[in-house]
């Protein structure tokens, strides 16, 4: 398999040929049961973010029918590790779907040096980790961490608040869960394009339905 067919199984598997597919999409295509660990260090400073993502059993086996190359029905470390290389290459472009805010603003994250694959029971988990390009510290503000697709093509389902795990902070950190009702909101959003005139356009600054229901964390150390 050459490195552009490749490439491109990557960006299709991952529901990231938003060309082929369209920008918006009306249901998600890719499952992903998903967990974050929040590093830190005793004095509240952020340090990374890890995801761990199990995708459905559906697109797990179109991953094994693309990368599994000596046809014996699942993935071994080497086409993990090919399957890794792709994903890497295929999402940076969407900031990994990973999105860390203060106060509305975006916090740059360093992309991950690589992304680990591990397939068992039928299904494909991937892992990876991204540091803080500039500091964070969670004793000042609240900081929030999601992760969404803005294409909505992939659904990443944080099933609970303990999905969600602070590691090596203060004791004073707490954590806020916040797990919107996808139909409940829709329906909003809906309503509110609905009263537009017909010459009227959403507005640039206005709700971005994916990010609106992201499950999402938020963080405070304050004393």
């Amino acid at each position: 398999m050459n490195a552009k067919r490749m490439s491109r199984i990557g960006a299709v598997a991952l529901g990231l040929c938003l060309a082929a597919t369209g920008l918006a999409q009306a249901h998600p295509h890719v499952f992903a049961d998903s967990k974050m660990e929040i590093v830190g260090n005793a004095e509240g400073k952020l340090l990374s973010v890890r995801n761990i993502w199990r995708f459905d059993e559906l697109f797990s086996s179109s991953v094994v029918v693309d990368f599994d190359k000596n046809g014996n029905g699942k993935l071994d470390p080497p086409e993990l590790e090919e399957v890794g290389k792709t994903v890497l290459g295929s999402i940076a472009e969407w900031e990994f779907y990973t999105f860390v805010t203060i106060d509305g603003k975006d916090i740059k994250l360093t992309p991950p040096k690589q992304i680990r694959g591990l397939y068992d029971h039928g299904q494909l988990t991937l892992f990876f980790e991204m540091t803080p390009a500039e500091p964070v510290d969670l004793t000042k503000k609240k900081v929030t961490f999601s992760v969404y697709d803005e294409s909505y093509f992939v659904a990443f389902d944080f099933a609970d608040e303990n999905a969600y795990q602070l590691l090596d902070l203060p004791k004073t950190c707490h954590k806020s869960f916040t797990k919107p009702d996808p139909d409940a909101d829709a329906s909003e959003w809906m309503n509110s394009v609905s009263m537009l005139k017909p010459d009227q356009k959403i507005p640039d600054d206005g709700v971005n339905f994916s990010q609106l229901i992201a499950t999402r964390i938020d963080v405070t150390c304050a004393p």
